[in-house]
């Protein structure tokens, strides 16, 4: 399976079984100190070397809620998506240590019809490692536009026209 990491569709044109797929993306020791300095999570076991060291895992590690949001970036989700709807059974299933690199699956699992112009969708999202190894899985529901032509109207309404300058 090749790299498909665009969720363009609406609601009614996604399946139950179909999977997105991203290329690689390595954190980074400057990931992981901006998330630091933006979240406040200095947490010592991603912050202090000398502590991380002592830990089981004998290194720093990637904040989990980072590697999530590195998640969520790989994948991208086009302008069908109007809302995240929850995150459920979120685990942390292995250790992200910087300089890991992860790619990310997201399989469509379930499809909620919400009105006649919502749906909900749950996406089955993994993160692997470079080893190939599920180092983070999560079930995500968004709330989507359900079809092409409410979505094309929104995009149409929503994007400027370029206009001519003014003549003196």
């Amino acid at each position: 399976m090749g790299i498909n990491n665009r969720v363009d569709l609406p609601f009614d044109e996604l399946e139950v079984g179909q999977t997105f797929r991203t290329g690689g993306r390595t954190i980074t020791e400057a990931d992981v100190v901006n998330y630091c300095a933006l979240t406040g999570n200095w947490i010592e076991i991603h912050s202090n070397k000398h502590y991380a060291g002592q830990t089981r895992f004998g290194k720093r590690l990637v904040q989990g809620s980072l590697t999530y949001s590195i998640m969520t970036g790989l994948i991208q989700f086009g302008p069908s998506i109007q809302a995240n709807y929850g995150i459920d059974n979120l685990r942390y299933l292995k250790p992200v240590a910087i300089d890991d690199t992860i790619y990310v699956t997201a399989e469509v699992t379930a499809k909620k019809e919400k009105d006649d112009k919502y749906g909900v969708t749950t996406f089955l999202m993994k993160a692997l490692n470079q080893d190939g190894y599920v180092v983070q899985r999560s079930e995500w529901s968004l709330l989507m536009l359900r079809r092409r032509e409410d979505l094309e109207a929104l995009l149409a309404a929503s994007l400027p026209t370029e206009k001519q300058p003014e003549k003196k």
